[in-house]
């Protein structure tokens, strides 16, 4: 098929489509008689798979550029592409206004929580830089310590782990290594779970409003 065709195909502009070829996030087509270009299913795909990471997950062309990357570069092991893609799409949070006070009480917190479960020795500096990032900002605004509450998300990113890995076993076991759908599950699945914790969120707070408690039982 022609670009005008794979345009209408994937509903993807013919100059978005371009710009791809551009960066080299799309595979160029095959040339065919009077210097024309050919698309296949395969370019179908990968502009799918593009609109997914940029649309759906939100990631910047160069970070679907390093995605990519990793899908090529890890074609037979869907671990070590996880790990490179969660490197690549890694945001690091900022935060301008700590004080000295609000800083040290924020790494104290994330490295009493990353001893505690067992993460100090393999969390990514920059994740756990992350963690301190965000817990100075919430104490600098005058917050009290949230430990608790951060112990059920670490609760809850354990369990969200576990189930990814042994769901990715699982397939290899039947289907084989399949690292993009490795790869897609967990960036698209920190959407999902965006989605679902905001979901429960107002769930928990209609319970709440009509005299139950959080989880849905009567309160006092």
């Amino acid at each position: 098929m022609r670009i005008g065709e794979l345009s209408e195909r994937t509903g993807v502009p013919a100059a978005t489509i371009k710009y791809y070829l551009r960066e080299h996030l799309l595979q160029p087509g095959e040339h065919g008689e009077g210097n024309t270009v050919e698309y296949g299913p395969a370019h179908v795909h990968r502009l799918t798979l593009i609109r997914a990471l940029s649309e759906t997950a939100g990631l910047s062309v160069a970070q679907i550029g390093e995605v990519l990357t990793v899908l090529g570069r890890h074609p037979e092991s869907a671990f070590q592409a996880l790990g490179a893609t969660l490197a690549a799409t890694h945001r690091d949070p900022k935060f301008s206004l700590a004080s000295e006070g609000t800083a040290e009480a924020a790494e104290r917190t994330v490295d009493q929580l990353l001893t505690e479960y067992g993460w100090a020795e393999v969390a990514p500096p920059n994740y756990r830089d992350a963690l301190v990032t965000a817990l100075t900002a919430f104490y600098r605004l005058g917050n009290p310590d949230p430990q608790e509450v951060l112990g059920h998300y670490a609760d809850a990113a354990a369990a969200l782990a576990s189930a990814d890995m042994e769901a990715i076993a699982e397939a290899t076991k039947i289907e084989g290594v399949n690292v993009e759908q490795a790869v897609v599950a967990t960036v698209l699945g920190e959407t999902v779970f965006a989605a679902l914790r905001r979901i429960a969120h107002v769930a928990a707070s209609a319970r709440t409003q009509a005299g139950q408690g959080p989880s849905g039982t009567m309160g006092p």
